[in-house]
């Protein structure tokens, strides 16, 4: 398994394998419902403290069942 942080470490022929050929790729439609909530997630979890982005994985990590989305 390899991960890549952003589409900027991939070459040219694995973006187009995982990411951009029609023929393999998923599309996912993600809706955003309640705006305020979303913005005040992300902010926790992409803002400057390490704490509450932490305490939120270790009380969420057991609710995890598909932590890759990839088929073979």
């Amino acid at each position: 398994i390899t991960r890549f942080k952003g589409l900027g470490e991939m070459d040219g022929p694995e973006l187009w394998d995982t990411t951009l050929d029609p023929a393999r790729r998923t599309l996912m439609q993600v809706r955003l419902e309640d705006a305020s909530t979303a913005d005040r997630l992300f902010r926790e979890l992409m803002g400057d403290k390490v704490e509450p982005r932490r305490q939120f994985i270790e009380e969420r990590a057991a609710e995890v069942k598909d932590l890759d989305r990839h088929s073979a």
